[in-house]
């Protein structure tokens, strides 16, 4: 996996972050996936920044519909 060849590459990082972006709403302007490997450090600065509203969680039913969703389209493969 990329994180293996990182820690096996001799760089110095203590861990590592994988940023799979897919599709314009994930930042893509030319249709493609995009996968970042980003070595980590501790009190390296790096982080993450969400909207208030990311943090309004759906209700079980919302979540259970969704995943159902997924499941056949895995199975439709």
């Amino acid at each position: 996996f990329p994180y293996a060849t990182l820690f096996r590459s001799g760089l110095k990082c203590e861990g590592a972050n994988l940023f799979l972006a897919d599709g314009e709403a994930a930042m893509q302007e030319v249709f493609h996936v995009h996968l970042h490997l980003f070595p980590r450090y501790h009190g390296d600065g790096f982080g993450l920044k969400f909207a208030p509203t990311y943090f309004h969680k759906p209700e079980r039913k919302e979540l259970n519909d969704v995943a159902d969703k997924i499941r056949k389209a895995l199975e439709a493969k």
